[in-house]
């Protein structure tokens, strides 16, 4: 395919032409609507000036797109695959939705978050064997580690608790069934 014939703006096959030249074809060989516009316009332009020498404009030239993150913020790009904002997605732990919510991110960047947060700052040249702990990271890592821990007592109270009941009613369901057990032989 001719590179004029490329209407996808994103296209990298055709981006180097395109932007070269400045111009991003809008339009299809098989959509003819502009050319017969074009043409119906050379054609009153050529009747209103006979005799002159008339040589049709070229093509209106669009001016080369900016880049996508020049013209979206991380904020506002709703695309979870967006390779241009992937690390601030992920720095911030979540992706942004239309509505304002706060999509869950996949498992990879999940981790890859979990990595980001920990990381350590090199003190000094390449090759220096101090390091100095990123202290907010590790409170982070901290108070997430104490909410586990939280919920995991909650729910082992919770599992003692359901135990103890069902202990219980086991206990109360097995003299239920003595009693009956015991009538059965009084009447037979």
């Amino acid at each position: 395919m001719n590179w004029t014939d490329c209407t996808d703006d994103e296209c990298q096959i055709h981006l180097d032409e395109k932007q070269g030249l400045g111009w991003y074809p809008q339009f299809t060989r098989r959509s003819r609507k502009p050319d017969v516009a074009h043409d119906h316009h050379w054609r009153q332009e050529m009747e209103a000036n006979p005799g002159e020498d008339w040589v049709p404009q070229q093509p209106c030239r669009r001016r080369a797109r900016r880049a996508h993150h020049e013209i979206t913020s991380w904020e506002h790009c709703f695309n979870d695959n967006c390779n241009e904002h992937r690390w601030e997605q992920v720095d911030a732990g979540y992706y942004p939705r239309q509505v304002g919510e706060k999509g869950e991110l996949s498992k990879n960047d999940r981790r890859e978050h979990k990595k980001r947060r920990a990381v350590r700052t090199w003190l000094g040249g390449e090759g220096s064997e101090k390091t100095i702990p990123d202290v907010k990271a590790l409170e982070g890592q901290i108070s997430d580690l104490r909410c586990q821990l939280d919920r995991a007592a909650q729910i082992i109270v919770a599992k003692d608790n359901d135990l103890e009941r069902l202990a219980k009613e086991k206990e109360k369901l097995q003299q239920a069934y003595n009693r009956c057990k015991q009538r059965m032989r009084q009447i037979g």
